[in-house]
């Protein structure tokens, strides 16, 4: 935390919180355990900071603004996640797809096929902002029409494929390696209007990454999809 505070020290007394800063505190808190305590110092120290400057100005209201809300939104993304959804007919697609929006640097995505429309286009949007994908399917259902794995493909994302006369039936993705969506859900339009499906989403460590690992396996095992 003490880094923390020298750099935002230095930032008020030199007047500025740009991109670069807040990135170097991100980076720092990603790697801390924080606890409410700790954010609420942190939120505590800026506001005394501006409180005892002696020159409430424009400059110092608006940094005091700014830091409060890049801590508050820090806040938020360390809340534990969890979540479950049922189909039919209860947006579990529109749940995936904000799953997929929230990610920040990694998407592993291992499922038996893709052909929601809505779901793929939030994929690709993950890819051209720059989020890293890997898409592990099944090579049969990537053949079936209406199947989306073919165009992904063609925009550049990472996929493999089993080359069995078994089936790669998962359903899970794992997001920035923190946290997991997996369940019988295909993503597949019948499986939002017709299908009774379910899927959950935790942010459990040791749940997560046991599904890294096998993500890591089959990745190693698979076929790059051509």
């Amino acid at each position: 935390m003490d880094k923390v505070i020298k750099i935002l020290e230095d930032s008020f007394k030199n007047q500025f919180f740009d991109k670069q800063t807040k990135k170097e505190i991100k980076n720092i808190l990603l790697e801390k355990n924080l606890k409410k305590d700790d954010l609420n110092f942190l939120s505590t120290t800026a506001f005394n900071w501006v409180k005892n400057s002696g020159k409430v100005d424009s400059f110092a209201i608006e940094w005091l603004e700014d830091v409060q809300n890049f801590i508050n939104g820090f806040r938020v993304k360390n809340r534990k996640e969890t979540g479950v959804c049922f189909s039919p007919k209860n947006e579990c697609a529109q749940k995936i797809c904000k799953f997929i929006q929230k990610a920040e640097q990694s998407l592993l995505i291992c499922v038996f096929t893709i052909s929601d429309n809505s779901i793929s286009e939030s994929i690709l949007k993950a890819h051209q902002r720059g989020v890293h994908i890997k898409i592990i399917t099944d090579n049969e259902k990537s053949m079936d029409k209406g199947s989306d794995i073919y165009a992904l493909h063609k925009q550049g994302i990472y996929i493999k494929i089993d080359m069995s006369r078994h089936h790669m039936h998962h359903k899970f993705a794992i997001r920035d390696n923190k946290t997991l969506l997996t369940g019988s859900y295909n993503w597949t339009r019948s499986a939002e209007i017709y299908n009774q499906e379910n899927f959950i989403i935790t942010d459990e460590k040791k749940l997560v990454k046991k599904f890294i690992n096998e993500f890591d396996k089959l990745w190693q095992e698979m076929t790059p999809y051509q």
